[in-house]
């Protein structure tokens, strides 16, 4: 496992010892993945026009996320943002008219500007700066850590999934979710040093922090 997977596997025991029950098959409980095809016709058009916006090139404009991070049975989705979340893409993901209700969204429009320099040491080689999928969505790459014409289409990609994230929790009734980064700090610990370490957050502070960060 590396420190990706460790982290989520940190994070997710907070979790359990927060009293959230994590299921370990979302789809055996009916929880399918967010996808653009159950959208209005207006939200559906707003992640078009991100998809736009991040040059995408493709002429569907069907699009349908990887499965959630953590799914819990109670019907709450929790995605935990690591580094490769923020960066120059996503404040555009941030932009559709309904985007400001999100409570994530003013946190996270800082993080993508002050943290990018994260991203990057994590994100610059392989399939994280570009794959055949991304790239076929996006029109390209360019050479790894380089910001020309075409940038990274694995960040554009990432970046359009977590928005068809958040528009499917954000206009489908039942559907809660809660999204927590690794820059956030949950009862005065910084939530990357924590999971990095293998340290429980605080139970109490962290419900009430997921609660605080549902949409």
């Amino acid at each position: 496992m590396g420190k990706h997977g460790k982290r989520a596997s940190a994070f997710k025991a907070s979790l359990a010892a927060a009293g959230y029950d994590v299921l370990d098959t979302p789809r055996e409980h009916g929880m399918v993945a967010a996808t653009t095809k159950l959208l209005s016709d207006e939200v559906r058009a707003s992640i078009v026009d991100v998809y736009r916006a991040l040059d995408g090139v493709r002429d569907d404009a069907e699009f349908t996320a990887g499965v959630w991070d953590f799914a819990c049975s109670d019907g709450l989705f929790v995605e935990f943002d690591e580094a490769l979340h923020f960066n120059r893409y996503r404040p555009v993901t941030l932009r559709t008219p309904w985007s400001s209700e999100l409570p994530w969204a003013r946190q996270y429009l800082n993080y993508s500007v002050d943290m990018e320099g994260m991203c990057l040491k994590d994100g610059k080689s392989g399939g994280r700066w570009a794959s055949p999928s991304s790239d076929a969505m996006f029109g390209g790459s360019d050479a790894p850590g380089v910001f020309g014409d075409k940038g990274s289409s694995r960040w554009k990609q990432r970046a359009l999934y977590d928005a068809v994230r958040d528009a499917y929790a954000w206009s489908t009734p039942g559907v809660n979710l809660a999204r927590v980064s690794i820059h956030d700090e949950v009862g005065g610990l910084n939530v990357h040093w924590a999971t990095s370490h293998g340290l429980l957050l605080d139970p109490v502070e962290l419900r009430e922090f997921i609660e605080s960060r549902t949409a």
